[in-house]
């Protein structure tokens, strides 16, 4: 097979895959995690439940898919502000923002990813690693704050691994007690409490 043909197969799959995806996120909403099946999502995305299973051998590869797609512009995001030349109390502030906006945005999927049981529990390496990107990244910017000399010494993995808990913390709280709180209130009560601490400012 030629390099462009190569090529363009790759592009078709991944068409094909983002469509999936889409058809799936219409079940879930329409439907909740009890209506989440391969036939329905194959209904909604136009196609043969047979060539669903081309892409998707399971329907844990699927969730597992779903998941990624759904966390991936998170990640992008994440990269990006690491790399940009931002005080380090900047990049947490974007950071945060982002991830409860995006949060936000897709509320129901996480709904779904967070809360259904047997979703749970198939994607837990899924988090398990998506949550060890996201603390070595923190990390890296805990060490440039210190760096700059905008923060004090510190732990950098536990404050990372803490920072990181109260941002899922305060999303699976929302989803668990079907609270609606502005991203930007959220983002804003976080940062407040991590960069500034609890003793009154004199």
């Amino acid at each position: 097979m030629s390099r462009l043909a190569k090529r363009r197969k790759e592009l078709v799959v991944s068409m094909m895959k983002d469509g999936i995806y889409e058809a799936a996120v219409r079940v879930l909403t329409e439907r909740g995690a009890e209506g989440l099946t391969m036939d329905r999502v194959a209904e909604s995305a136009g196609v043969a439940k047979g060539s669903l299973y081309n892409y998707f051998r399971s329907k844990c590869e699927l969730l597992q898919f779903i998941h990624e797609k759904t966390i991936e512009p998170a990640r992008d995001f994440l990269a990006e502000v690491r790399a940009a030349p931002l005080p380090a109390a900047e990049k947490l502030q974007a950071v945060v923002r982002m991830w409860l906006e995006h949060f936000a945005t897709n509320r129901g999927i996480f709904d779904f990813l967070f809360n259904d049981p047997r979703t749970r529990e198939v994607m837990e390496d899924c988090k398990r690693s998506g949550r060890l990107e996201g603390i070595e990244q923190l990390r890296a910017f805990f060490e440039q704050g210190i760096a700059e000399g905008a923060f004090r010494p510190i732990d950098t993995q536990r404050t990372a691994e803490m920072f990181l808990g109260a941002v899922i913390l305060t999303m699976e709280q929302q989803l668990m007690f079907n609270l609606d709180r502005p991203a930007e209130e959220s983002a804003a009560a976080l940062l407040d409490l991590f960069l500034n601490g609890l003793k009154p400012q004199t």
